[in-house]
C-alpha cells in the first residue's frame, strides 16, 4: 500500500514539473535572474513601445508622457498573442535610481504609487502596500486596478502587481499588467514567476 502511495506522489509531483517547464533568464550585469514558464514570450523594445503607443490614460498630457518618457524595461515578458488580444498580461522589470527613503518599505511605495494613480482613472487598492520577502530580499507589493483606453477611448479594466527590491543606489520595480476580467488564475502564475526572482546586489 505505501508503495502505491509512494508511486502516486511521484507521478503527480513529475506530472506537475513537465506540465510547466520554464526558462532560467540571468542578468549577470545586473546580479538579477529570473524564472518563466516558456509559455511566456519575451518582448523587444520595439514590440514594448509599440505596445506602450496602444494605452491611452484619462489626460491627453499624461498620456503624451506615457508615450514620450516611459523607461524601456530591463526584462519583459507577455503571455498570450498579440495578433489576437489588444491588451495580454505582462511581466516588466525596470532598475531606477534610489532617490527614496526605504526605512519603511510600504510607505514608500503607497507615495510612488500615488504619482502613478494620478493619470489613471478608476484607481483601487486592492491590497494594500505592504512588505513582503522573496528569496531573501526585501521587497513592497501591492496590487491595484484601474482603467486604461484605447486609441478609440474604448475603456478596458487592468488589475497591476507590484513589488519593488531595495537596493543600495537603486530599486528594481517589478510591474505586471493582467486584463480585470477573471484575472486570479494568471495573477498567480505572476507571483510565481516573481518568486523566483534572485537578486545579488552589487
Amino acid at each position: 500500500m505505501k508503495k502505491i502511495i509512494w508511486i502516486l506522489i511521484y507521478l503527480l509531483f513529475a506530472s506537475n514539473i513537465f506540465s510547466n517547464p520554464t526558462k532560467l533568464t540571468q542578468l549577470s550585469s545586473f546580479g538579477f535572474s529570473i524564472e518563466t514558464p516558456v509559455t511566456w514570450s519575451d518582448v523587444t523594445t520595439g514590440e514594448f513601445k509599440e505596445n506602450l503607443q496602444r494605452v491611452h490614460l484619462g489626460s491627453p498630457t499624461f498620456t503624451k508622457l506615457l508615450h514620450e518618457k516611459s523607461e524601456i524595461p530591463i526584462y519583459s515578458i507577455r503571455k498570450g498573442d498579440p495578433e489576437i488580444d489588444e491588451f495580454l498580461p505582462t511581466l516588466n522589470v525596470k532598475i531606477q535610481k534610489n532617490n527614496l527613503e526605504f526605512n519603511n518599505i510600504p510607505n514608500t511605495l503607497r507615495k510612488l504609487l500615488f504619482y502613478i494613480s494620478i493619470p489613471l482613472k478608476n484607481f483601487d487598492y486592492l491590497v494594500e502596500p505592504k512588505t513582503v520577502r522573496i528569496n531573501g530580499n526585501l521587497a513592497g507589493y501591492s496590487l491595484f486596478s484601474y482603467s486604461i483606453f484605447n486609441e478609440n477611448e474604448v475603456e478596458t479594466k487592468v488589475v497591476s502587481a507590484v513589488w519593488i527590491f531595495p537596493q543600495k543606489d537603486y530599486f528594481y520595480f517589478i510591474g505586471s499588467g493582467i486584463p480585470y476580467e477573471n484575472f486570479e488564475p494568471t495573477l498567480e502564475e505572476v507571483k510565481s514567476i516573481v518568486e523566483t526572482v534572485k537578486i545579488n546586489a552589487k
